[in-house]
């Protein structure tokens, strides 16, 4: 991969939150909601991250964003509008200046998961789009009225609708509010954090394909957040799948869905629906609970409910390496097992 198609690398990225109890709030235990992530994202490509309800996917995308800061880590973003004299300036987001941090604003933005709740419903829509320019003066207030319509036409909305409020339109149509506001800027990153868990069936697939269509017209580099395995293939160049605060693997998506190396990975293949009723999959059932990210097991986190764990794998922690292909995976057993994928279609 040539360095300049990198437009964001994490290394060894960290968020623990600190637990408090007694009368004066005494750290007592730290929760490892992000625990030494790796992740490259190129330009222009769709990065889907998945995994369960709180492995710490929302974490990773508010952390490269520094929607909340990191523990520990580096979160390496090229940036043009920081560069001296023209070019591009690495910048390590993790540890910016504020004032570098408001910068980054318009070159990193997030679609978020709730389209209702993200919306200030004392706002026209018209208020709501435009006020990212606003807050970085970008434009003249007579320009950014003229870009706002322009953005809801983008979206598939009417220009009409920038008169009105949140509460007007269906979860649908605040999503496209949501996204035209994202793109105010015009961003080089977009962090999709679950863009379509709230909505409809039948609506998912008209926000997936706008996603696709506007990706291609403004250029865009998504870090795709979800947990539905059937959108993230849809979707996705490349998938990283996280379990307990640590991505165990990352693959581009035929390969993974075909070649899973990570048996938390093949679990989570063997649920994914299949359109069809004479087809009998047979499910991976996980045994147990999810363990704490207060107090993780020692060795491969996954050990406690993997049905292929060994003595090493409860005793030392598995390295994060390459098996070719560009197939990364961490577990002490991916050169031996043979797991079973799902076609890509």
């Amino acid at each position: 991969m040539a360095a300049d198609d990198v437009l964001l690398e994490v290394r060894n990225l960290e968020k623990h939150f600190p637990v408090r109890k007694g009368i004066l709030q005494r750290t007592v235990a730290w929760v490892k909601a992000v625990d030494d992530v790796d992740i490259v994202i190129r330009r222009g490509e769709t990065l889907g991250l998945v995994g369960e309800s709180g492995c710490g996917k929302t974490t990773v995308g508010r952390s490269i964003l520094r929607l909340t800061k990191p523990t520990g880590g580096k979160v390496l973003f090229r940036s043009k509008l920081l560069a001296q004299g023209g070019g591009e300036q690495i910048v390590d987001v993790a540890a910016a200046r504020p004032r570098e941090v408001k910068v980054l604003r318009r070159d990193m933005q997030i679609i978020f998961q709730d389209p209702y709740s993200s919306l200030d419903p004392r706002m026209t829509v018209a208020e709501i789009v435009g006020e990212p320019l606003r807050v970085q003066g970008v434009m003249a207030r007579s320009d950014r009225r003229q870009r706002v319509l322009d953005l809801l036409r983008a979206v598939g909305l009417d220009p009409e609708h920038a008169r009105r409020h949140p509460h007007e339109f269906s979860g649908g149509q605040r999503q496209r509010i949501g996204i035209a506001r994202a793109l105010a800027l015009n961003p080089q990153l977009v962090v999709a954090d679950e863009p379509v868990s709230a909505l409809d069936v039948s609506i998912q697939a008209q926000v997936i394909n706008l996603l696709q269509d506007l990706q291609e017209e403004f250029g865009l580099t998504y870090l795709f957040i979800a947990h539905d395995l059937s959108v993230v293939k849809h979707i996705s160049d490349r998938v990283a799948v996280m379990y307990l605060g640590k991505v165990v693997e990352l693959a581009d998506t035929e390969e993974l869905f075909a070649n899973p190396k990570h048996p938390y990975t093949e679990a989570l293949l063997s649920a994914v629906p299949v359109p069809d009723p004479d087809f009998k999959l047979d499910r991976i059932r996980l045994e147990g609970d999810v363990p704490s990210p207060v107090n993780p097991p020692s060795g491969c986190y996954f050990h406690p409910r993997c049905r292929y764990a060994r003595d090493i794998c409860k005793a030392e922690a598995p390295a994060y390496r390459d098996v070719g292909g560009r197939h990364q995976v961490r577990c002490h057993l991916a050169d031996e097992l043979s797991l079973r994928g799902v076609k890509v279609s």
